[in-house]
């Protein structure tokens, strides 16, 4: 919970708690150690997801998971469809998550290799095959793209989601949103209005970089296919000694509880991507919580 008197110290201080009461962080191969620091200063049950690798063995998430459970957190591995070999493989790895892990939910994305490995072409079709329900999978996050996705169209990406809600519904499974991260919180209020307008009312995560260089940021934006708000932030941050500082979430998240605050975004939570880091990261949210966003 955020401390209330670093809150009352500020003048007409939004309101965080929207944005940042139900936080979790996302982390690519975290090593032992890493794991170790941010159990050490994130709230014990504090969701950890794990982004897919198409080299990812599930040994090594496997590994990872566990390691993510047995010191007080909650791992989400994401899923890549089209890296699923075959139906037993994914019922036998989230059986093993499940019970050792306690993995009661997953993160499914399409993927981005050209040709499947196995049976599944996206995670809707993951979905509809009841694998998740039998291995005792409850609920699933899919992706959403505010600013849009380099290879889909808007329209695309619209009519995908609500069918991979629609779908999760019918299968019994709770379902929630992530989000592409962005830098500048107005594309995805934006994005928000539209979405409940048209009667999605599903919890959304909202994506942002976690502290890191802002070279380092420009260039997973660049990978990653975000487009208006990195420019923007390549424009605010132009300046050689700005160049070379650390960048953080907090004016999102401040304009998001700012937003949140005088219109119904629904349930929303922050997602931090650990560009810089899990330990930064989680140093950064420790921060945050307790009212002390910079």
């Amino acid at each position: 919970m955020l401390n209330p008197h670093k809150l009352e110290s500020l003048p007409d201080a939004p309101d965080f708690n929207a944005v940042l009461d139900d936080i979790s962080l996302e982390a690519v191969m975290p090593s032992a150690a890493e794991l170790h620091e941010a159990a050490s200063i994130l709230p014990t049950g504090t969701s950890i997801y794990l982004t897919d690798l198409p080299n990812r063995t599930d040994d090594k998430l496997f590994q990872i998971a566990t390691g993510i459970f047995m010191r007080g957190l909650k791992p989400v591995p994401h899923l890549a469809a089209r890296n699923i070999a075959s139906e037993h493989k994914l019922l036998d790895l989230l059986s093993r998550l499940a019970s050792s892990a306690g993995v009661r939910k997953v993160m499914l994305i399409g993927g981005d290799r050209a040709r499947s490995a196995g049976p599944f072409e996206n995670a809707l079709e993951v979905i509809e095959s009841g694998v998740l329900q039998n291995a005792g999978i409850e609920a699933i996050g899919v992706a959403a793209y505010p600013e849009g996705h380099p290879a889909l169209a808007d329209d695309i990406l619209r009519v995908s989601l609500r069918e991979k809600l629609e779908a999760a519904q019918r299968a019994g499974l709770r379902a929630h949103i992530v989000t592409q991260f962005s830098f500048d919180a107005w594309p995805v209020v934006t994005w928000l209005r539209a979405l409940r307008a048209d009667g999605i009312a599903n919890p959304v995560r909202i994506g942002m970089a976690g502290p890191a260089s802002i070279p380092a940021l420009l260039r997973f934006a660049q990978r990653c296919g975000v487009r208006a708000s990195a420019r923007g932030f390549a424009r605010h941050t132009a300046s050689i000694g700005r160049m070379f500082s650390q960048a953080t979430p907090a004016a999102m998240v401040r304009d998001l509880a700012e937003a949140a605050a005088s219109e119904n975004l629904g349930e929303i939570a922050a997602h931090i991507y650990s560009f810089g880091g899990l330990s930064q990261a989680a140093k950064w949210t420790r921060d945050a919580q307790r009212g002390e966003i910079n």
